[in-house]
């Protein structure tokens, strides 16, 4: 097959990312990751296997947030220490550039330490523009709580502190007492995430790996902070789910979440594998999506979901729960 694709007697190899590096074929036109790469460089160097001539070439990357969340689970299985700190960082920043609202070129280059460069003119983000607004305020705002909280935070804990989340955690640490606390509480998780990567993007805020991501201002973050230039920001493309109404309503009736449905069925997939069993074995399509809905955390939620008894509680409850309970804690990533 790898002689009859340099022979160009096949025009596409569906391949594994071992074999599509191991190519050496300058006329490659596109390539297309079915799933995201666990970190930029990886993904920077599969790209480069296109256009290796000079002449144009497309790299198109197939997302889905369940993918993210399917790696974030492999990634807690490894011992910690630094060097599952590091590749934490790197996953991240690799699902922040899939859901980039600025020019990807630009997001490349600022994660590899070369920032100031222009748009590239070529990416989707460049080709198909989103809506900007005024930015200005909600910079100031989302820079602002990354500094009162003392720069030792990631991004998810900044956007709960800044829509006022009634949360332990925000009270133990005080932090429900600064002035910054629920300063933006009239939007929405998925617009202040947005702020912030795009503030990451941007390069006027960097996160510290030492730190687990922890999120820190730049020197570039100042006059930002006292008003003294203009702002443009991307208004998000991808929209709540909650705010989607009919677009989560599922065949028997109710409501559930999508994304969170899709990372039940790869964990059930995972354990069903692993178990040498049929998926519907460890719970039916039924059972995932009335998880999907009531989001079970406790032993006790989660035996109130048709198909789940006392043994299959016991036997495979704990995974699941653990995913919802991440899905509720992570989703803005």
């Amino acid at each position: 097959m790898q002689e009859a694709f340099q022979r160009d007697d096949l025009q596409v190899v569906v391949a594994t990312v071992a074999f599509g590096m191991g190519i050496n074929k300058p006329n490659v036109r596109f390539v297309v990751h079915f799933d995201i790469p666990r970190n930029i460089e990886s993904y920077y160097q599969e790209t480069g296997r296109a256009g290796r001539d000079g002449l144009p070439a497309e790299a198109i990357l197939l997302y889905d947030p369940a993918d993210m969340a399917w790696l974030r689970r492999c990634l807690e299985e490894k011992p910690a220490g630094q060097q599952l700190d590091i590749e934490r960082h790197k996953l991240n920043a690799m699902g922040a550039f899939a859901e980039a609202q600025t020019c990807r070129r630009l997001v490349l280059l600022n994660y590899f330490g070369e920032g100031k460069q222009q748009n590239c003119g070529n990416c989707d983000i460049c080709l198909d523009p989103p809506k900007r607004y005024d930015g200005l305020e909600d910079a100031r705002k989302a820079l602002s709580c990354v500094y009162r909280v003392g720069q030792r935070f990631g991004l998810g804990y900044i956007v709960e502190v800044l829509r006022g989340s009634n949360n332990q955690r925000i009270r133990e640490y005080g932090h429900d007492k600064l002035p910054v606390y629920g300063i933006g509480r009239e939007q929405t998780t998925e617009h202040w995430t947005s702020v912030l990567r795009q503030l990451i993007h941007l390069g006027f805020i960097t996160q510290n790996i030492a730190m687990h991501s922890a999120l820190q201002l730049t020197e570039a973050a100042r006059p930002v902070l006292r008003g003294e230039l203009e702002l443009q920001l991307a208004v998000p493309r991808i929209q709540s789910l909650k705010s989607r109404g009919s677009a989560n309503q599922k065949s028997y009736g109710g409501n559930y979440d999508r994304k969170l449905f899709a990372k039940l069925r790869k964990l059930r997939k995972s354990i069903a594998d692993e178990e040498n069993i049929p998926p519907y074995v460890v719970f039916n399509d039924a059972t995932l999506l009335e998880m999907a809905e009531q989001m079970p955390i406790k032993a006790g939620d989660l035996l109130s979901v048709n198909g789940v008894g006392q043994r299959k509680l016991e036997r495979f409850g704990a995974p699941f729960m653990a995913m919802i309970r991440d899905h509720l804690d992570n989703d803005e990533e």
